[in-house]
């Protein structure tokens, strides 16, 4: 090997090694930590019966509603057709197949995206609606039937951690 063939592999190996150093922070930034807890709790004790509040997690937008004891009562008996009543075909935890569509009946967590064109949906009396195309969610969030939307108001993976403190927490393959 003759000196110059040398000193060009020397000058490719440094060039080599400052490029790594040099891409490691940008690769690390766009690569999120495992060990990072993406996590939120929140607290529900000043939600009245009644009151809501929107917390914004995983750059998505939440609703927390604290329902009535009215509201959990129309919950169980149905008034109007709903597409998916079960909650079959709907994102949501194994734990929100029921008719409250949450750990506990009188708290509701949901995303406030519909599922149709992904419009964030108004909290009203009854439910919420979507402002874009006008489909209408009973206060569990399921679709009610001949709403643009095809699918309930998805339901992100939490647990209580004392009464009135719940963690969300993001969702593994199981968990859905």
């Amino acid at each position: 090997m003759n000196r110059r063939t040398l000193l060009t592999r020397i000058v490719q190996g440094f060039s080599i090694t400052g490029l790594g150093f040099i891409t490691y922070p940008f690769l690390r930034a766009w690569v999120p930590s495992f060990d990072q807890d993406l996590g939120l709790e929140i607290d529900l004790s000043e939600l009245a019966p009644g009151e809501s509040k929107i917390v914004h997690w995983l750059g998505r937008n939440l609703h927390v509603i604290r329902r009535t004891n009215e509201t959990i009562a129309s919950l169980t008996t149905v008034d109007q057709p709903l597409k998916d009543p079960e909650s079959q075909a709907s994102a949501q935890p194994i734990f929100a197949t029921n008719a409250y569509r949450s750990l506990r009946a009188d708290i509701f967590v949901g995303f406030s995206n519909c599922t149709h064109l992904g419009c964030d949906v108004v909290k009203q009396d009854n439910g919420f609606k979507c402002p874009c195309h006008q489909s209408d969610y009973d206060a569990a969030g399921r679709v009610v039937e001949g709403a643009a939307a095809p699918l309930n108001l998805e339901v992100p993976n939490y647990r209580y951690i004392s009464g009135n403190l719940l963690k969300l927490e993001p969702s593994s393959a199981g968990d859905a």
